[in-house]
């Protein structure tokens, strides 16, 4: 339960569950992540995208802007997750992703406390909350299967096959690129 704000909270009796739970109502798959050409088009970042517009949404609210000190921990947890999600996004190492991503779900997991602790504050209403835990709970379980995948052979076969494509290619690019530089015809 978090923080006591949601009493609809489901218990798990295995990692199974969790797992089943995951793939059924994540949208988050390696196919979609391997395309993705900016960390815009990433489900995860559009998720977390939201749950920072909606925290923004409601610490604007009197009486919870009066409490600098709380509005500005919420809004920097809030605001971690696209940014970790961003960064991790611009690697393309599985291992060096991973550790983004973690950072990603601690701050997801910390804005949850957070409005949990804003709504006991008065500062929030639960419908408020709900919204934000509702898209909590659609973007933790789609990190967790990026991250279970990035941990996967495929992804390391993926990243294999791209690296090894990518030094096939770099000497023609080079070339390419001296060569445009130098060509006479250019305006």
């Amino acid at each position: 339960m978090r923080g006591g704000a949601r009493s609809n909270c489901v218990l798990f009796d295995s990692i199974s569950q969790i797992s089943k739970k995951i793939d059924r109502h994540c949208r988050c798959t390696a196919a979609r992540v391997a395309t993705a050409r900016r960390y815009g088009d990433l489900y995860v970042y559009q998720l977390a995208v939201e749950i920072r517009r909606e925290v923004l949404r409601i610490t604007r609210r009197e009486p919870c802007r009066s409490d600098f000190r709380f509005v500005s921990q919420i809004r920097d947890s809030a605001r971690g997750a696209p940014r970790n999600i961003a960064e991790g996004h611009s690697r393309f190492n599985p291992s060096e992703i991973l550790p983004f991503l973690s950072y990603a779900k601690a701050s997801t997991d910390e804005t949850a406390n957070h409005v949990a602790d804003g709504v006991e504050s008065g500062y929030f209403t639960q419908e408020d909350a709900e919204k934000i835990f509702n898209l909590i709970d659609r973007l933790i379980p789609a990190l967790l299967k990026w991250m279970r995948y990035l941990e996967s052979p495929a992804a390391r076969r993926f990243y294999e096959s791209f690296r090894r494509r990518q030094r096939l290619d770099a000497p023609t690019s080079a070339l390419r690129t001296r060569l445009e530089g130098t060509n006479p015809n250019k305006n």
